[in-house]
């Protein structure tokens, strides 16, 4: 199953950097079970998880190189 940050990583690549629409297929994604998270402790809603993701890989870089291949 692939992790989170490549399924978030291959949406920003599909949907460019539209935060809101890669926010919702993210989280719709694990809602499906195409993706989950290897902890759920705090019972974390997708929705608030894939935002929380979207902030973290935007502050660690994770995105570099993607949004140029996009345009």
């Amino acid at each position: 199953m692939p992790k989170q940050r490549d399924v978030l990583r291959n949406l920003v690549f599909r949907f460019g950097m539209n935060e809101e629409k890669v926010i919702q297929e993210c989280a719709d994604a694990e809602r499906r079970g195409e993706v989950q998270r290897k902890s759920n402790k705090y019972d974390i809603a997708p929705d608030t998880y894939a935002r929380a993701l979207w902030r973290d890989a935007i502050r660690k870089g994770w995105f570099s190189g993607i949004e140029e291949k996009t345009r």
